[in-house]
């Protein structure tokens, strides 16, 4: 009977660089059938490659009134809107981090005596029949306030424009046995500077809270408001078109890297799944700050003394926004992402290949 291996690993790290610090690097690593990749071909495609950005939050809560008759009163609906975003982030210099961090990435493993699959010899493989090819630089808000960037002189192929990590997702032992055999590669990482408050206490009324923290995610849920069925850029536009009702979407997302080998089947492929234990802090770029809005909802209850424009006043819809641009020294905030990114990505890789040596 063949064998799995399975094993999780924990590390942690403390790292101080220069001016800026990050906080403790706790990695984790799930492996399984590692002792197939270490006969596996020194060939290695690189599936996915791409560090998602947030520069953009607003949040959204609907109390919804009624009416609760002569003891309950009469209440109103009751809106509250926060958006915070980031003044000062340069897309160039995203973009030139970006292709740095695949450039180590790629040396790394060609120092470790792997050779890289071109895209477009990957693109002929039935795995990705029918997909759409894209390459980089390639920088695009690929949800809202959320930038997807994958680098430079890198090809690669997705099937939905738009979504939080491009790459072929899902199809990894297909594309190994379709490459004869070679690993596939995925590495998908995310900064986010925005954490949803809680909205406790918040009876009678509507409230959002948002907290900046500057961070690599380890797991995360991205939610954001419904917009209306016209799109509505988000840079330069606090509001547009978000749903009064308060209704979101939410993404969730995680930072990782795995190594995959071998045909679909229990026992049969070989796994290295790398990821955070807990978010790993970027500090120095941005003071960690909250934002609220709260609308205190209208309410009419009858008495001997009201009259019908007490009545409306209470009745009306009431609404509240709060909006916050936060000015951030664009290279600190370039150097803070690459930082946090190449760490994790350093870690990582040293954990894969003591595992497969």
């Amino acid at each position: 009977m063949k064998k799995v291996f399975l094993s999780t690993i924990v590390i942690c790290f403390t790292i101080s660089l220069n001016a800026q610090s990050l906080g403790k690097l706790k990695i984790t690593d799930k492996t399984y059938g590692l002792n197939k990749m270490k006969k596996s071909s020194k060939k290695i495609y690189i599936n996915s490659f791409n560090v998602d950005f947030e520069i953009y939050k607003e949040a959204v809560d609907f109390k919804a009134g009624g009416d609760g008759g002569k003891i309950g009163g009469n209440k109103s609906s009751a809106t509250a809107r926060a958006a915070v975003g980031l003044d000062g982030v340069d897309a160039i210099k995203m973009q030139e981090k970006t292709n740095l961090l695949f450039n180590n990435f790629v040396d790394r493993l060609k120092k470790e005596g792997y050779e890289i699959i071109a895209g477009e010899e990957a693109g002929k493989t039935d795995a990705l029949q029918g997909w759409d090819k894209a390459s980089g630089p390639y920088i695009i808000e690929s949800r809202s306030g959320i930038i997807t960037c994958a680098p430079e002189n890198y090809t690669f192929f997705h099937k939905k424009a738009g979504i939080l990590g491009l790459g072929g997702l899902g199809i990894q032992s297909k594309l190994s046995k379709d490459l004869d055999d070679a690993i596939i590669a995925d590495v998908n990482m995310h900064v986010m500077f925005s954490e949803n408050g809680s909205d406790f206490f918040s009876a009678g009324g509507a409230k959002v809270k948002i907290l900046t923290n500057l961070r690599l995610i380890d797991e995360y849920v991205v939610t954001i408001p419904k917009k209306l069925k016209k799109k509505k850029s988000t840079l330069g536009k606090i509001f547009g078109s978000v749903q009064i009702k308060g209704a979101v979407e939410s993404y969730p997302v995680n930072s990782m890297i795995s190594f995959s080998y071998g045909k679909t089947g229990l026992g049969s492929t070989a796994q290295f799944m790398g990821t955070l234990k807990d978010d790993l802090e970027i500090e120095g770029v941005m003071k960690k700050e909250k934002i609220v809005a709260y609308q205190k909802q209208g309410s009419f209850t009858p008495t001997s003394f009201s009259t019908f424009s007490n009545y409306l006043d209470a009745k009306a819809d009431r609404f509240s926004k709060t909006a916050k641009w936060i000015k951030v020294d664009p290279d600190k905030y370039a150097e803070g992402y690459y930082n946090a990114c190449n760490t994790f990505l350093e870690k990582q890789l040293d954990a894969f290949f003591n595992e497969i040596k």
